[in-house]
């Protein structure tokens, strides 16, 4: 989970039917349909590549298959991105192979966008766009030197709950984010919650150690930052960071959260599982929990916004289309990913993957989704509280080899292995061994 011409990319959306076979060989109908026809060669190819989502590659394609069909000389292929992300973007942008357009992470985007691996899309995506967008949102991509992506969907952290668990407790649930839980509140009703599991208070949806920055909004949430203003200058020992990194070890000590739910020792959907098998009576996790829990404890569980301290934040998830330098037609694949991060294929892309709209302007009911809506709404509200700082810190150039010396230092801190103010310091000092290379 691109350089100087404006272009951006952006994995085409497809939808289900017949169509399928030609997507998985990887072209669009109107650029098969001309191939057959022994149209004249001169085609111009577009390559899109997205994560292995079947969801999303059908709704890509079909989103590609429409703008093909306006532009008439043109093919796009939907492809998949595999394998570690870097390790394979890497390999194909030194062999000039890289796809046209390129699904990225707001984390994974400064790194590319700093080195010239991406296309400054600045003039190719119509000014009024960045209107639709939060500012947040939108310098997911814009840098002091140009547009290199446009956040198309986002996702992030709201609270979970068992509704027989939090039922006989009776504690009132929050109705509004202003109304979200404060820690020591939150950490109270999970001392219930694990008295009547049997087991533990709540669970933390990280993904792996590559998603160590989930965690990292508790740290704004408390006032602190993990970079200062500059974006650039590591702040992981301020009172504020370190008293979140003592919130977070709390959770361990106190027998609240799971040991085998950590940040990089115990990822995966390890807190998922523990709350949809009845083990946690609580879990901070994004939308994608939804299905999983539809599956195994359908109506037993509801939500409410993220918890808060001093101040809000959630996580940052989420993708962004990019153009890559390999593209032979930046200016093309620029168009697409304009059309792509249209308002209408927005919703639509949202809709059918359950997604949550990058565009201001789209809210639930907008958007249409088939169940949960009060939930996604949830979701869309939480948005809001997404900080700048935050999201500058994670686009920025250093930000992947900053994320593992967090991952790393979280564990240490939360295993008991480093007090808070420890962690805080040799934290602070190996990020800065990295952003002063």
């Amino acid at each position: 989970m691109p350089t100087p011409v404006a272009g951006t990319g952006n994995p085409v959306a497809r939808r289900l039917s017949r169509r399928s076979f030609l997507a998985v060989a990887g072209i669009s109908v109107a650029g098969a349909l001309a191939a057959c026809s022994g149209a004249p060669t001169g085609t111009k190819h577009l390559r899109l590549s997205s994560w292995n989502i079947p969801l999303d590659l059908e709704s890509y394609q079909a989103i590609a298959d429409e703008f093909v069909a306006a532009h008439p000389g043109t093919s796009v292929a939907v492809e998949v991105t595999t394998g570690q992300f870097h390790q394979w973007f890497i390999t194909r942008l030194a062999a000039d192979l890289a796809p046209d357009i390129i699904r990225i992470t707001p984390q994974q985007i400064g790194r590319y966008a700093a080195n010239g691996s991406l296309v400054d899309l600045t003039g190719a995506v119509p000014a009024a766009y960045q209107d639709d967008w939060s500012e947040p949102f939108w310098a997911i991509g814009a840098k002091e030197d140009g547009l290199f992506g446009v956040f198309q969907h986002t996702d992030n952290f709201i609270t979970y709950y068992d509704r027989r668990v939090i039922e006989q407790i009776g504690v009132d649930v929050p109705q509004s984010l202003d109304e979200a839980w404060h820690w020591d509140e939150f950490l109270e009703i999970a001392r219930e919650a694990q008295r009547l599991t049997g087991r533990y208070g709540f669970g933390y949806g990280w993904g792996g150690p590559e998603t160590a920055y989930r965690w990292m909004p508790l740290v704004y949430q408390n006032g602190g930052a993990f970079l200062g203003e500059d974006g650039m200058t590591p702040s992981m020992d301020t009172p504020e960071a370190v008293g979140a990194l003592d919130f977070g070890g709390r959770w361990y000590a106190d027998g609240l959260v799971s040991p085998a739910n950590m940040s990089k020792s115990g990822g995966g959907a390890v807190g998922r599982d523990l709350f949809a098998t009845g083990q946690t009576g609580l879990l901070l996790d994004n939308p994608e929990a939804i299905a999983a829990l539809d599956e195994a404890r359908p109506d037993e569980w509801g939500t409410t916004y993220m918890i808060r301290n001093d101040g809000e934040a959630s996580d940052l998830g989420g993708n962004a289309l990019a153009v890559t330098r390999s593209s032979k037609h930046p200016e093309l694949a620029a168009e697409l990913v304009a059309f792509v991060t249209s308002r209408t294929n927005v919703a639509e892309f949202c809709r059918r993957g359950n997604w949550l709209p990058a565009r201001s302007s789209l809210d639930a009911a907008d958007i249409g989704y088939q169940r949960h809506e009060s939930t996604m709404q949830q979701f869309i509200d939480q948005a809001s509280t997404i900080p700048l700082s935050m999201v500058r810190a994670q686009s920025g150039p250093y930000f992947s080899s900053l994320n593992s010396v967090f991952a790393d230092y979280l564990d240490l801190c939360f295993l008991g292995e480093l007090t808070p103010g420890e962690c805080g310091t040799q934290m602070t000092e190996a990020m800065r061994s990295v952003t002063t290379r």
